[in-house]
């Protein structure tokens, strides 16, 4: 079994992975839930999964946890020390996280341009200061529960309860990672269609290409006038683009400011269809609201 070093009390301890694996999950699972209360309390004001996972589980926030229980006990034993090194630490790991997903997938998940004090968008003063805060409230509050109740399973317990906790995030994370990779693959189709339809017609008059919904229309509306104008390839892809797909509307629900300099056009194409289907959807409760 894989160790690693972690200072628990006063004194160093060995921990096994298993062992560190449950302190991994419960402190992303201890994030999911201040996400999702922050979230829906101040700007949404519903359930909004905040998670990247299916599960109900924020990983950067184990990552954040398990660096902050680290550290050692003569940083821990003052909270002034503790705090200035759970800001830039878990900073460090907001902005490496927020990086490499941008570089893989060509999109900002989150954006903090709007705020005071921040780089690059990633990481903001205000932020850091509540890492700051959380860091505090993990060491004085929450790891002694969470080690009390980890500590407290005996070897074998452990190490299956670890296991197969394992097998289901790693499924998780397979699952989304693919889902991921769709989800940009789509917004580099959108991003091609939309480049040929403008090449193709960007002469004619008829022709809208501010973004890819005018696009879509102006095609759609001269296509009713001039049927064989356009081949049933084209129009029925067109279609299929107004169509709803779930699991790419989902990113956007989750991560409202999502932004991506690549595949701005693409991106607001899929934030209105968003938008569409809520409309709708409050329009056809009020229809059914009125039928009453």
């Amino acid at each position: 079994m894989v160790n690693f070093f972690a200072d628990t009390s006063s004194s160093i301890q060995i921990l096994p992975l298993s062992r560190l694996f449950l302190i991994f999950l419960l402190y992303s699972f201890i994030g999911w839930c201040c996400e999702v209360l922050y979230v829906g309390i101040f700007f949404e004001h519903k359930f909004v999964n905040r998670g990247f996972l299916h599960g109900p589980v924020c990983p950067i926030y184990g990552c954040g946890g398990l660096v902050v229980m680290m550290l050692p006990q003569e940083v821990k034993s003052s909270w002034l020390t503790l705090f200035v090194s759970s800001m830039v630490l878990c900073s460090v790991v907001e902005y490496i996280t927020s990086w490499q997903m941008e570089r893989v997938f060509k999109m900002k998940w989150w954006d903090y341009s709007d705020k005071k004090f921040n780089i690059k968008g990633r990481v903001c003063l205000l932020n850091s200061t509540l890492f700051g805060v959380m860091g505090l409230v993990v060491v004085h509050f929450v790891q002694p529960v969470v080690n009390h109740f980890v500590f407290k399973l005996n070897d074998t317990v452990t190490q299956y309860l670890a296991g197969g906790l394992a097998l289901i995030f790693i499924v998780d994370y397979i699952v989304t990672v693919h889902k991921l990779v769709d989800f940009s693959t789509t917004m580099a189709k959108l991003k091609e269609f939309g480049e040929s339809l403008k090449e193709q017609y960007s002469e004619e008059s008829w022709f809208r290409s501010s973004n890819l919904t005018e696009m879509f229309s102006s095609i759609k509306e001269y296509a009713a006038v001039e049927k064989n104008r356009f081949s049933k390839g084209l129009l029925g892809r067109i279609e299929s683009f107004y169509e709803h797909h779930p699991d790419d509307e989902l990113f956007v629900i989750r991560f409202p400011k999502l932004s991506s300099s690549n595949y701005k056009e693409s991106l607001a194409l899929i934030k209105q269809r968003v938008t569409d289907s809520i409309y709708e959807k409050k329009a056809a409760l009020e229809q059914k609201r009125k039928g009453k």
